[in-house]
């Protein structure tokens, strides 16, 4: 083995060779060799490159690696340090027996023909230029699905008198909208007559995103916007109860803002606000100002994140799509072999998945894993939803369905999905009616695939360890759960 080479390497290229190592030199199954290519390089993701080459080559390997592991566990695992001492040390034992080994990597002639093949029609990437050459400030500042960031464009448009150039055309659209919403007109023609100009906007008052408070009028419109994350600790409530106890004799309204317009755990007197809302919002508001040119600029580059990065373009979805549909065995291997944190917490998922499978009945599908979806199904929805025929679905398999691991990198949630492709006349009215009582938001006569359950959101942060990891898949899976036996119970 060229093990300078090797080090020359992307821990991607090290793993991909060391699989096909352990798949062609060792009797060893699936799982196992799943497991041997996350474990073997703990020490090379919480600690560095470098450390770990000094460890796996080091002349007095057994008592450094195993001094090194001790005390890397300890930092960053909660777990018994002595059990996973042992576990690791074994996984780097082996990992050595393959720098030792004469082994040679085999090109994959499938996968360079598909590759290959790409190259040669790079030109379908030329519909992306629309998208990927223009200049965008939140894409240089690396801020287009940073929360905070919205909430301070959201606040500053929403300021009446400041240099945005559409007066108070913002806020009066939000009042107009929790108008709208609202069941209760009672108050409705007080809170449409309201002086906008006569507010403040406030930031993060009370831990509230976005405040907008006329103390004169007694008018208080509280805005709490989530993106990357969903409610925690009974916030609110929280929020609501401080509202009323400073502003008791205010009228009062409540907004919960995310990009799909889900409920909120309190649904009175919290209004659901999607982005889509607040896009139009903004849309209909320009048209109606002549603007100040660097306003122009960044309120357009803000509508074309929220298009692209929050809500989703359905133009650049579909061009994507056609692509992807083209090349896509040799997208996956592209995708799959970048180096990124994304591909690291697709490893993760997996091996909670064969974690599942032997506590709940979880059956992972591997070959149909890819490094933004970890799709698996379970026994209790197989038994309402039976495989077909044939591997006839939307994912060339006999299950109609799949739970969906979503990894986005910087966070994570789980979906259930069906495909309409094959689907038997058995099992159309049983699909239908899940439709019927959990409506996806995709209801178009021609659909092919709808997600009928989405978790919340669970950020994957850089410090999070996999037991980390685990607990928040153990959370989100609970309510995914929850959700199954209600599906099944009908």
């Amino acid at each position: 083995m060229d093990v300078d080479k090797l080090k020359a390497s992307s821990l991607d290229l090290i793993r991909e060779e060391y699989r096909q190592y352990l798949t062609e030199s060792e009797e060893l199954e699936e799982n196992t060799i799943s497991t041997a290519c996350t474990d073997s390089f703990y020490l090379y993701r919480k600690v560095s490159e470098e450390f770990f080459w000094e460890t796996v080559l080091d002349e007095s390997f057994e008592d450094i690696a195993r001094f090194r592991l001790e005390e890397t566990l300890k930092k960053h695992s909660a777990g018994n340090v002595d059990l996973l001492v042992n576990g690791y040390l074994s996984h780097l034992r082996r990992f050595r027996s393959f720098l030792h080994s004469d082994f040679t990597p085999k090109q994959n002639s499938e996968d360079f023909k598909a590759i290959k093949n790409f190259l040669l029609d790079i030109d379908c990437l030329s519909p992306l230029a629309k998208w990927s050459e223009r200049f965008n400030l939140f894409d240089i500042l690396k801020i287009s699905k940073t929360e905070i960031r919205h909430s301070n464009i959201l606040a500053w448009l929403l300021t009446p008198d400041d240099n945005h150039g559409m007066s108070d055309a913002i806020l009066r659209g939000f009042i107009q909208y929790v108008v709208t919403a609202g069941s209760d007109n009672q108050d409705a023609f007080k809170i449409l007559l309201l002086d906008c100009h006569d507010f403040e906007i406030l930031r993060e008052w009370s831990h509230i995103d976005v405040i907008a408070i006329s103390y004169s009028q007694k008018f208080v419109l509280c805005i709490e916007n989530k993106i990357d994350s969903g409610e925690h600790d009974n916030q609110l409530i929280k929020y609501r109860e401080t509202i009323e106890e400073k502003y008791p004799d205010y009228l009062k309204r409540f907004i919960y803002l995310t990009p799909e317009g889900i409920d909120a755990s309190e649904p009175d007197p919290w209004y659901s606000m999607s982005y889509q809302d607040v896009m139009r919002i903004i849309e209909n508001s320009s048209k109606r100002f002549l603007l100040p040119p660097d306003a122009t600029l960044l309120i357009d580059n803000y509508l074309e994140v929220v298009r692209r990065d929050v809500v989703g373009d359905e133009n650049l979805a579909q061009i994507c799509a056609k692509i992807y549909a083209e090349h896509k065995r040799a997208l996956d291997l592209i995708f799959e072999y970048k180096p990124d944190k994304a591909a690291d917490l697709a490893s993760i998922f997996r091996e909670w998945g064969k974690k599942k499978s032997t506590e709940e009945g979880i059956h992972l599908d591997l070959d149909k894993c890819t490094k933004t979806f970890t799709r698996f199904t379970t026994n209790t929805m197989s038994l309402l939803l039976p495989n077909l025929n044939e591997p006839v679905s939307g994912w060339n398999t006999r299950n109609p369905y799949f739970y969906e691991i979503i990894n986005r990198g910087d966070w994570f949630f789980i979906q259930f999905v069906i495909s309409s492709k094959g689907l038997t006349d058995q099992l159309k009215p049983i699909v239908e009616d899940i439709n019927r009582r959990f409506p996806s938001k995709k209801q178009k006569d021609d659909w092919q695939w709808r997600a009928h359950y989405t978790t919340k959101r669970a950020k994957a942060g850089d410090d999070n360890t996999i037991e980390q990891i685990f607990t928040k898949l153990d959370e989100l899976w609970k309510e995914m759960k929850s959700a199954e036996i209600k599906i099944c119970n009908n």
